[in-house]
């Protein structure tokens, strides 16, 4: 979960409008393809809560309880995957919102052990306010589940992790051992992990954070 920056682009507009049209009908609808797309295209295709490429729901920051206003208001519709979305609901409100927070700079993502020991996520607090505190907690349940079926679904996206910050480790080792062009063409690839177009950048950019002793020219691009 990592900072988002909500783009007034062409396609923001279009949706803008489409909303206000919608807000008029007795059911309008806020999934509309042209709001789709657009937020979509602002959250990079992934999920704003685990990261995550795939099926995803517009969802929204603050739950509306049927009011209209926070419906189809543009700045509270997000793109979440259907896991995150079931287990968030009306339950975990208020958290932090993406695109106005460095969600990263407020919680500590990190993946603890490697095969052969015990593996698991912790998301550590480093605010006392209450957005972040049940942000944490919403993204305790996200990533180890509550019940049999939202434990199957999390394990599936744990290995998804686990399988994007192998490839990230892997980029950081060669970069680390290259010299010249090789060293600087690494150094893209690494970059590009750590944007927020990225699948997980937020356990990436920790990844680093932690390595800051012995990647100290790396930290810039954890902003």
């Amino acid at each position: 979960m990592v900072k988002i920056e909500r783009t007034n682009g062409e396609n923001a507009k279009i949706a803008i409008a489409s909303l206000e049209k919608e807000k008029q009908k007795k059911n309008g609808n806020y999934n509309a393809s042209e709001i789709f797309d657009a937020i979509n295209e602002i959250f990079h295709g992934k999920c704003y809560l685990c990261e995550q490429r795939g099926f995803y729901q517009v969802e929204h920051l603050i739950p509306h309880k049927g009011n209209k206003d926070l419906e189809f208001e543009w700045n509270n519709l997000f793109l979440a995957c259907p896991h995150c979305n079931n287990i968030k609901r009306d339950k975990y409100t208020p958290i932090l919102d993406c695109c106005k927070v460095d969600v990263d700079q407020k919680i500590a993502f990190r993946k603890h052990g490697y095969w052969g020991t015990e593996e698991y996520l912790e998301f550590t607090a480093l605010s006392g306010d209450a957005e972040t505190k049940m942000t944490v907690k919403l993204l305790e349940e996200i990533h180890h589940g509550s019940t049999p079926q939202k434990q199957a679904e999390a394990k599936i996206l744990y290995v998804k992790i686990v399988k994007s910050m192998r490839t990230f480790k892997n980029y950081v080792l060669e970069y680390e051992a290259a010299k010249g062009q090789t060293k600087l063409d690494t150094l893209e690839l690494i970059k590009l992990e750590l944007k927020s177009t990225s699948e997980f950048t937020a356990f990436k950019r920790w990844l680093i954070r932690d390595a800051k002793e012995k990647y100290p020219e790396l930290q810039q691009y954890c902003q």
